[in-house]
C-alpha cells in the first residue's frame, strides 16, 4: 500500500508486486534528440526506448506497441513512461 502521507511519494516496482529486476520502462523520445552515432528511418520523428529497472536503456524501436511486445517476450513487465 502507498503511504499518501508523503508529500511525493513515487511508487516503486514493489508497490505493485514486482520484482525489481523484471520491470522494463518504455518511453518516447524525439529523433532528433539522439546522437548522430544512431541513425533513424527516414519519416520516423519518435522512438520508443526499452529501458532496464536501472535506467539503462536495452533498445529503441518505430513502434511503440512492437517495444511493449520485446518487453513481454523476454519476461519484462513493461510500464510507460511520460
Amino acid at each position: 500500500m502507498i503511504d499518501m502521507t508523503d508529500e511525493n511519494p513515487i511508487p516503486t516496482p514493489e508497490t505493485f508486486g514486482l520484482a525489481k529486476a523484471n520491470v522494463a520502462y518504455i518511453r518516447s523520445i524525439p529523433a532528433s534528440d539522439l546522437g548522430d552515432d544512431i541513425e533513424t528511418p527516414d519519416g520516423v520523428d519518435t522512438l520508443y526506448a526499452l529501458h532496464d529497472a536501472a535506467g539503462k536503456r536495452l533498445a529503441l524501436f518505430d513502434n511503440r506497441e512492437f517495444a511493449f511486445q520485446i518487453a513481454k517476450q523476454n519476461d519484462l513487465t513493461p510500464m510507460s513512461v511520460h
